[in-house]
């Protein structure tokens, strides 16, 4: 009998989405992140900028200082600004995508799309909000660092809809185009 409930719930939690959805959704992600690394690649080649190569070589140089040392204050200062600059590349990339074509290219691929969960906004608004998206996707990561990918994880497994905590505040969900559902 517990097996039946435990089926029930599960059941319930996936109503209103396609079997892969889930699937779906980190091969989109895994796709986006290679694009990103790609454009900071060509970015740092253009503009010497996110310079990760450089913040790679300092790892053996500081291997054992104390974190008040010279050379760990200016790794980290570095790492920081790579991090910043990564972050910028991958708002705007998703950002652009998110207003002209209603999903990453990732989630594109996987057919998968953006939507606003309420209809009625004028079409300037849907697309301020979009990019507003990308914005506090790009926020949560800085602020939240490591973390983030498991607090949007979590918060889009924790609730029926999917959506994860940048969509919530939008008002925006991702839903499976090709689903007919």
């Amino acid at each position: 009998m517990k097996n039946k409930s435990k089926n029930t719930a599960i059941d319930s939690f996936m109503q209103g989405h396609p079997r892969n959805y889930m699937c779906k959704r980190f091969f989109a992600l895994v796709i986006d992140f290679f694009i990103v690394a790609f454009l900071c690649q060509l970015i740092y080649i253009i503009f010497k900028t996110p310079d990760w190569p450089r913040y790679l070589q300092t790892q053996d140089a500081v291997a054992g200082l104390s974190a008040t040392d010279p050379r760990v204050v200016e790794r980290m200062k570095l790492y920081e600004e790579c991090f910043i600059t990564t972050l910028v590349i991958a708002a705007v990339y998703e950002a652009f995508f998110l207003v002209f074509f209603g999903g990453s290219p990732g989630k594109l691929i996987t057919g998968l799309r953006v939507v606003f969960v309420r209809e009625g906004k004028s079409f300037a608004a849907c697309k301020i909000l979009l990019a507003l998206r990308s914005i506090i996707k790009a926020l949560s990561l800085y602020l939240l660092s490591a973390i983030p990918f498991v607090f949007m994880c979590l918060t889009a497994f924790g609730n029926i809809d999917r959506r994860s905590g940048f969509d919530i505040f939008i008002g925006t969900k991702v839903i499976d185009a090709r689903s007919k559902k």
